[in-house]
């Protein structure tokens, strides 16, 4: 194992016994079965672009966001085959993401220095096949999933989580879209999250140093707070679905900050009294 202060960890999810997540501007993934609220880990990968994103397939194989691509990537040899291509400037990359009911990975892409609305929402079904959405976004997070029929969108740009229906078409109805949450008179914005068996929602509040519990309706039940500044996202897994894995960022932090903030950097794990909701794998055919 080997102890490493993060600078911008993401995408926690627990496959098998194991977590894995990534640090996007290391260009690296990492996993640990166990986390003692501590920050060791095994480098399991490191890659020559940015990787912001992880979606289950199976227990050897992950889907990978990349700046300007996805691909699946075999756990077993570490080698990655393109499945799709993007067809956006150097100056972008893909960020956050999931698997909604419909079977479909649903995820958003943005600028590397995000300087406003100039980012996209897509989905990608099981054959392979991409759809942009025509959703003009700054910083897509989130990607929780209320039902069958509404999905919350954060736009971290921002500092909103947006209640997002999905069409019959396929199609996300963007435009229609309601505001859930509006943190853009704080110093916080809502970033990646998780829902609980219960149908409460888990945002990690990236300047806020908590993750927050929030009703369906959006209203704040709970928070759990933390010694990190700028908690990224968290996940349910273990084998009772009753761990939080939580992801923090070192990220733009100044000296001051960090000592402020001792556990910025890490992977933090919360034992839970509520279990989180499984999260379907991404059944891909190709």
């Amino acid at each position: 194992m080997i102890n490493v202060i993060h600078i911008l960890a993401e995408s926690p999810i627990n496959v098998g016994e194991k977590w894995y997540w990534v640090d996007i501007l290391a260009k690296k993934l990492y996993s640990n079965r166990e986390i003692p609220f501590g920050f060791g880990c095994k480098l399991v990968a490191e890659f020559s672009c940015f990787v912001s994103n992880l979606i289950p397939i199976n227990e050897e194989q992950l889907l990978l966001s990349n700046e300007n691509n996805l691909a699946v990537l075999s756990l077993l040899d570490k080698k990655t085959s393109e499945i799709v291509c993007f067809e956006h400037q150097n100056n972008m990359r893909c960020n956050d993401g999931s698997v909604g009911p419909d079977g479909k990975y649903w995820f958003g892409t943005m600028e590397k220095s995000p300087s406003g609305l100039n980012g996209e929402l897509y989905s990608l079904n099981t054959k392979g096949e991409l759809v942009a959405q025509d959703a003009q976004i700054g910083i897509p997070n989130s990607f929780v999933w209320l039902d069958d029929k509404f999905v919350l969108i954060s736009d971290s740009f921002l500092q909103q989580t947006f209640k997002v229906e999905l069409l019959a078409s396929g199609m996300l109805d963007w435009p229609n879209r309601e505001i859930w949450l509006d943190l853009s008179d704080t110093d916080s914005t809502p970033d990646g999250g998780a829902l609980d068996a219960e149908g409460n929602v888990w945002l990690a509040i990236w300047g806020g140093a908590a993750v927050h519990k929030y009703s369906a309706s959006g209203e704040l039940i709970d928070k759990i707070e933390l010694a990190a500044l700028q908690p990224t996202s968290c996940a349910f897994g273990g084998e009772s679905m009753d761990e939080l894995l939580i992801t923090t960022a070192t990220e733009g932090m100044r000296e001051e900050q960090l000592g402020l903030y001792p556990d910025s950097g890490k992977v933090l794990l919360h034992k839970m009294n509520i279990k989180g909701k499984v999260l379907p794998v991404f059944e891909l055919e190709v």
